[in-house]
């Protein structure tokens, strides 16, 4: 079996990233070469330098929609912190900063969600893009972020059916909401809320009123030999006449009918099995074809 390229943290580091970078266009890719990022060819390097860019990777590397690179991200775990890992890190650190490529780090507490169900990466990445605005979107034009306007707090990009918009970074606490900056904003448009409240309660009626109709087609309404739905199935239509046999005797009286003397089914004609009434215990015959058939019949016992 062929190896894992990340390990669960970095699992979990990819997936936030690319969760955070959605909102904002931008590309997420992970193990990634040095050489591939920095421009190191004819660069001057010192050759343990050049030598390293070509051998070492990055946990992590954000583009934006021009797939140039805009940061790198490094996962350190318990072992980054000894030598040689250490020494190695101080490189990357130095080829990153030499090249003026932002480089995050963090730690498996930096994944931890807080209660306003943010966490340390979800801030440095939005700090990020709320500094480099304009390299991440290619506007120079982009307005400034916007304040919640009911906390006055920072706003985060988020998607939803009706295209992004900008949500406060404390939602659920606070649900201060507004359109991206250029957008008519929909937020303020007195009774909004209603309307959408009232078509979701809509939605919700024509699919109840949707499924209702499907159950009858699909099932149809037991009459005379039609056979119940699951749950019903060993249920039989309202007997036409009842007969004289006790329980005991009408089950050994089907249980003693050949095959050959079971009858065809109504409705598709196909061959029917012997069936048992689950609260009366009583015999009938149901469609050997259920539940694509129901038919039934009412089994035709001696006088």
């Amino acid at each position: 079996m062929l190896k894992r390229m990340l390990n669960s943290p970095e699992r979990i580091t990819y997936a936030r990233l690319r969760e955070v970078c959605e909102l904002h266009v931008a590309e997420v890719y992970a193990k990634v070469r040095l050489a591939d990022v920095l421009p190191i060819e004819g660069s001057g390097l010192p050759e343990a330098f050049y030598e390293f860019a070509l051998q070492s990777h990055y946990d992590f590397v954000v583009t934006g929609r021009d797939q140039v690179p805009l940061f790198a991200m490094e996962f350190d775990g318990a072992q980054h912190g000894q030598s040689p890992q250490s020494e190695r890190d101080a490189k990357k650190d130095e080829l990153s900063r030499r090249f003026g490529l932002t480089l995050m780090r963090i730690r498996a507490d930096d994944l931890c969600r807080t209660e306003s169900d943010l966490d340390r990466l979800t801030e440095l990445i939005e700090r990020w893009f709320d500094d480099h605005t304009a390299l991440a979107t290619g506007d120079s034009n982009m307005e400034p972020n916007l304040k919640c306007p009911e906390c006055g707090g920072k706003m985060v990009r988020k998607p939803s059916k009706f295209g992004t918009f900008l949500s406060c970074v404390r939602y659920p606490d606070c649900k201060g909401a507004c359109e991206l900056p250029g957008r008519p904003n929909r937020f303020n448009t007195p009774g909004w809320r209603k309307v959408l409240i009232t078509c979701s309660i809509c939605a919700a009626l024509a699919a109840v009123v949707a499924v209702a109709l499907l159950l009858k087609v699909q099932y149809g309404t037991p009459h005379g030999g039609g056979q119940q739905p699951p749950g019903g199935e060993t249920k039989p239509a309202v007997a036409g006449t009842r007969s004289s046999m006790t329980v005991q005797e009408q089950r050994a009286y089907v249980s003693a009918l050949k095959k050959s003397d079971y009858p065809a089914c109504p409705q598709c004609g196909k061959r029917m099995t012997p069936r048992y009434n689950g609260q009366t215990g009583e015999p009938f015959f149901g469609c050997s074809d259920y539940p694509r058939c129901r038919g039934t019949r009412d089994v035709q016992y001696p006088k």
